[in-house]
């Protein structure tokens, strides 16, 4: 399940409609997958929404004369700016630079990288399903924070991540407060 967080003073300020937005953030993330599944499978975007991006200077439209690919859009870099983080790999910096390095298995004493993966398409990885949401960052950290402090973290980066141990944490952290 894939959730995205619209900014409602963005749609109030730039006279947007909520179908137009996703399709801003969409392009802007190049989530094109999700571009296709939504005009496909659910409301789509209508010819008139984004031929009002077009004209407002929201979007670049590069597609040939005849043709309408959804891909074939570029969010401009002032609404880009003004809409969403523009360091993109700012969140997943700060995960990055959080997470253990090493782990020392307490039984044979060997010690294990827990960072090794591709850097550059973690950081973009993060930044898709995390990054773009100030609040679903925060609550990362916070998860990460109290899973070093407990001495949980027994996987590395990318396991962690895919696997979202986060969400396992903060419920473990709640039950644990509310005990």
């Amino acid at each position: 399940m894939m959730n995205i967080e619209i900014n409602l003073d963005a749609l109030i300020r730039y006279r947007i409609t909520p179908s137009q937005y996703v399709f801003l953030f969409l392009t802007h993330t190049r989530q094109y997958a999700a571009l296709y599944k939504y005009g496909q499978e659910g409301n789509g975007f209508t010819a008139e929404e984004i031929q009002d991006l077009i004209d407002r200077d929201f979007i670049i439209d590069l597609n040939k004369d005849g043709y309408y690919y959804v891909d074939f859009f570029v969010v401009t870099d002032e609404i880009g700016k003004d809409l969403f983080e523009t360091d993109r790999e700012k969140a997943a910096l700060e995960f990055w630079n959080a997470y253990p390095v090493q782990l020392r298995d307490p039984d044979t004493g060997q010690i294990y990288s827990l960072v090794k993966t591709n850097k550059p398409r973690f950081l973009a990885d993060y930044y898709l399903r995390i990054g773009h949401s100030d609040e679903k960052h925060r609550q990362v950290m916070e998860a990460l924070h109290y899973a070093i402090d407990k001495g949980m973290i027994d996987m590395t980066i990318r396991q962690w991540f895919d696997s979202e141990q986060w969400t396992l944490i903060l419920e473990i952290k709640g039950l644990q407060q509310a005990a």
